[in-house]
């Protein structure tokens, strides 16, 4: 059983190697965006096609850069969430 569990950190550890944490994938995804592009609110979806991941693992990292959830409320009762920059006011 020690020798699997040692395996099982081996891996992890090689995997920790190998990609850079998500606030640094984000931070290199957004960068790279043009700067027309980053002054706009963004849905959760675009943000997991960009990192590839769900949205559960990206929000902590965008509230801890600042970013913040808005909602645009409609009078059918929908509404429709988004992210907005630290440096935009809606």
């Amino acid at each position: 059983m020690s020798a699997y569990i040692k395996q099982l950190n081996r891996m992890a550890e090689a995997n920790s190697l190998q990609t850079p944490p998500l606030q640094q994938q984000f931070q290199a995804w957004y960068a790279s965006l043009p700067e027309i592009a980053r002054c706009r609110p963004f849905s959760m979806v675009e943000f997991e096609r960009a990192l590839g991941t769900q949205g559960k693992y990206i929000s902590p990292v965008l509230l801890d850069l600042g970013w913040r959830r808005e909602r645009r409320w409609s009078s059918r009762g929908q509404y429709h969430r988004y992210w907005v920059p630290p440096q935009i006011r809606l």
